[in-house]
């Protein structure tokens, strides 16, 4: 874990308040650890109140507004910042309290409903193994949140395909949240690691063995978010990072000039969504905050957080999936800010 240890003298600068297309890189100053603090809490607000208003006007434990917030203010409690404690658990609770409530969320089929006759009806709903990788940030869970997350894992080994995958519907994808059939399967396959253990039944264990042989075979590709998922599945399985080193020289290798990284998206600017996500696997597999590149990608987080505490984004995709320009900014905005305040906690804790 890093600490105060990589202090330097900072005068906060003007940045972009989103990103852009342009080229020119940005100076940015170090930040003061109180400053990268001050990020952290602001984020924590943000995500506080930006996932308690969608679920109170949606109804929907959309995967960036439930899943997504409530991981990044778990790991930022564990990391010593204050959060309210009771939204988290409230909030837990009301998605994963029992069936009823995960049928309720919209994001659990009730078998009382008509078969959804559209073809994504076959697959499986994304936001369950979000809700479950999230569930697993918490240090103590229900009874009734425990079965829900076993009624997850038989979900989804009802939907898994004969050859180990999941079907991806490209024409419905939201990037970057849904961005390809194997950062899908990534997320996927860390849920159902959660519930597979010795004392799980065969078919669970039997459909994770097969994911993981499915995604291992599937053809590399150059996405950012691919090389993310690698590290991340690595670090939380155990592997030592001599394993993960090749791909953790690719992410090092494609940090903007700015400090910042930036989404598979050839003109597209650093962003608080690759930014984050890649400090945050850094800091699993063992990276801290002394680290050059590393001090530079948090001082990029700093310098270009808004005022209400979130990062602001820009679309990657219109509703059916395709490029574009969505008008409703706010799931991307709120998954950036996640992945930003997981980052910048794990490798800031909160000092005393």
């Amino acid at each position: 874990m890093a600490r105060a240890s990589w202090m330097a003298a900072f005068s906060l600068g003007l940045w972009l308040s989103q990103p852009t297309l342009a080229d020119e890189p940005a100076s940015i100053p170090p930040a003061k650890p109180k400053q990268v603090e001050q990020a952290v809490e602001r984020a924590i607000g943000y995500l506080q109140t930006e996932s308690a208003a969608w679920l109170n006007t949606r109804k929907c434990a959309a995967c960036h507004h439930a899943p997504m917030p409530l991981w990044a203010l778990s790991e930022a409690e564990q990391q010593g910042y204050a959060i309210d404690k009771k939204f988290l658990a409230d909030t837990t609770e009301s998605l994963l309290g029992s069936k009823d409530k995960l049928m309720a969320s919209k994001i659990f089929s009730n078998p009382a409903d008509p078969p959804d006759p559209r073809p994504q009806g076959r697959g499986l709903n994304m936001g369950l193994p979000f809700l479950a990788v999230a569930a697993q940030a918490s240090p103590s869970l229900s009874e009734g949140q425990k079965q829900s997350l076993k009624l997850i894992a038989d979900e989804i080994v009802k939907k898994q395909q004969p050859d180990g995958s999941w079907e991806f519907f490209a024409t419905l994808r939201r990037p970057p949240i849904n961005e390809s059939q194997t950062t899908d399967a990534a997320w996927i396959i860390m849920a159902l690691e959660g519930e597979a253990g010795p004392d799980a039944p065969e078919s669970r264990r039997e459909a994770l063995s097969r994911a993981i042989a499915w995604l291992d075979a599937a053809k590399p590709s150059d996405l950012h978010q691919d090389k993310v998922m690698k590290v991340l599945m690595g670090a939380r399985s155990g592997k030592p990072r001599a394993a993960m080193q090749t791909t953790i020289d690719e992410l090092l290798a494609l940090q903007r000039a700015d400090g910042g990284w930036s989404q598979t998206v050839p003109e597209f600017k650093s962003d608080a969504f690759a930014t984050g996500q890649t400090l945050y696997v850094l800091s699993l597999a063992g990276y801290t905050a002394e680290r050059p590149e590393i001090k530079r990608g948090i001082d990029f987080l700093v310098a270009s957080q808004a005022s209400d505490g979130s990062w602001p984004m820009i679309s990657r995709s219109t509703p059916d999936g395709s490029p574009g320009s969505s008008k409703l900014l706010t799931p991307i905005t709120c998954a950036a800010s996640s992945w930003a305040a997981l980052g910048l906690a794990r490798l800031a804790p909160k000092r005393p």
